[in-house]
């Protein structure tokens, strides 16, 4: 049988540190390695040639082609961040990792429709979307009416690198301090539902001797209590990640108080690490941790605060939640990832 030769559109792989970014970096990695796939990454620009370099840097690998635009001898084109970029004939698979433009549309309309559009053209155009939950996939099939047997899930998995070990090296600021770990932006995405949490935090610990409130992301509030840690690392260089780890090691939970989330790739990387997870109850969180979260509602700061008040204060729900989070974590694998993703492929292909 010969290989399948597919065509992919590249725009996240060299520069998106975010989860989509994350994604289609591990899924490529593996494709590199096997001899049944020719990849073919799509390149904006005259001179697709000049992003080779870049690209297999992140990939780790120099076995793909660079191109332009996608030619008949291919066999699909996949389009793994939600839009659809590049123009072909060729079958289409589109990832889409979330339904945010709809279930919290821009109120500007220019925005808004620009925001939208490449979501419509791949609902539209492609044979096959992938998304990564049964929760993310009930959203699509209910916002842009993409039939549900249309619609394949497969979840991400963990990067071998989040592991149980030593919280080293810790940034300075949370050397010889007890902290609670949030990872994210808390102000360009209010779904995030940093506020809440925030609230929630005072509410514990209104003197201010509780835990500290490590941010690890690009921006945060200036709060009593919050400590801004900045991006801590990506997959793109070898071992960048080793910071991030060393947070999600030394924390004494990792919390995600999200009122919209389609997978949660932290609380995944967090349980791995051996992290104890404070989670919402809603959306994809709860199919994703299963019984190796402790929950409390998105919109009540009351239950958020005894919550984490629990969590600081009592060490045997800590071990328990560690045991269940290592096992729940190892059920997620990229590599089984990639081969349901080749199954989707070769069947549109075929």
């Amino acid at each position: 049988m010969r290989p399948l030769r597919l065509a992919v559109d590249a725009r996240v792989i060299a520069e998106d540190v975010r989860g989509i970014g994350r994604y289609a970096r591990a899924v490529l990695r593996r494709m590199t390695t096997r001899d049944d796939v020719e990849l073919t990454l799509l390149a904006d620009g005259p001179f697709p040639q000049r992003r080779r370099r870049a690209y297999a840097q992140a990939l780790e690998s120099e076995r793909f082609l660079v191109r332009s635009c996608a030619s008949g001898e291919l066999d699909l084109i996949w389009h793994p961040a939600n839009g659809t970029f590049f123009s072909s004939h060729l079958p289409a698979v589109a990832t889409i990792h979330d339904a945010v433009p709809f279930r919290f549309p821009d109120p500007d309309r220019r925005r808004r429709e620009h925001a939208q559009k490449p979501f419509l053209r791949s609902a539209r155009s492609a044979r096959q979307i992938v998304t990564v939950s049964r929760f993310g996939r009930g959203e699509l099939h209910e916002l842009l009416n993409i039939p549900l047997e249309k619609i394949a899930v497969i979840p991400h998995g963990v990067d071998g690198s989040f592991t149980p070990g030593s919280p080293h090296p810790l940034p300075e600021e949370l050397r010889g301090r007890e902290f609670l770990l949030f990872v994210g932006d808390p102000i360009a995405e209010p779904r995030k539902n940093f506020a809440l949490l925030y609230d929630a935090y005072r509410r514990a610990w209104p003197a201010g001797n509780g835990p500290v409130l490590a941010v690890a992301g690009p921006q945060a509030p200036d709060l009593p209590g919050v400590i801004h840690l900045g991006v801590l690392g990506d997959d793109l260089v070898g071992n960048a990640d080793s910071v991030l780890r060393a947070c999600y090691r030394g924390a004494v939970a990792l919390l995600l108080a999200s009122y919209h989330e389609t997978f949660g790739m932290p609380m995944l990387e967090a349980m791995a690490c051996g992290t104890p997870v404070v989670a919402s109850s809603s959306s994809a969180l709860p199919e994703i941790a299963g019984k190796a979260a402790l929950y409390a509602p998105p919109h009540d700061a009351y239950a958020w605060a005894a919550a984490l008040q629990r969590i600081v204060e009592d060490s045997a729900l800590r071990k328990r939640l560690t045991v269940n989070g290592l096992q729940r974590a190892g059920a997620f694998s990229w590599d089984e990832s990639v081969r349901q993703h080749l199954r989707v492929f070769r069947a549109v292909a075929g």
